[in-house]
């Protein structure tokens, strides 16, 4: 037998709209603190997390819209939480950025793109026009 999904009434009023949600995952202080108030005055909510395991846990639960890693994290390289990320889970796509003072050479930033599946690739330091960019 057929069966047909019911179709729901449209909701009366503006569409509710939630803030981007956005994981900093970085583990040096000033960086950290830097970047997530720029994000913050962009009006976007922020998560932390100061580890590769951390960052995955935050993932898996609350899904943020975008990801900003640093290159350089002590457990699990930042490129390999991106590439992490991207596996987890078919359905879920956040816009994954890379920040790093350390890989700047462009070989660095196209292979993070093509074999980690990075969306944005920014050196340090990084700027609040930067991440405007990135997180529109």
């Amino acid at each position: 037998m057929l069966q047909h999904c019911k179709v729901s009434e449209p909701a009366v009023g503006p569409p509710v709209t939630r803030p981007l949600r956005v994981l900093i995952v970085e583990d040096e202080r000033k960086s950290r603190e830097l970047i997530c108030r720029e994000v913050e005055e962009l009006g976007a909510e922020v998560l932390v997390a100061t580890t590769a395991y951390d960052a995955i846990r935050i993932v898996a639960e609350e899904r943020p819209d975008t990801v900003v890693v640093d290159g350089l994290l002590p457990q699990m390289h930042g490129f390999e939480l991106a590439r992490y990320i991207r596996h987890m889970d078919r359905e879920y796509r956040p816009r994954i950025v890379v920040v790093t003072g350390i890989y700047r050479h462009l070989r660095y930033r196209n292979e993070a793109k093509l074999k980690y599946g990075v969306d944005a690739y920014l050196l340090k330091p990084v700027t609040k026009h930067d991440l405007a960019e990135v997180l529109s």
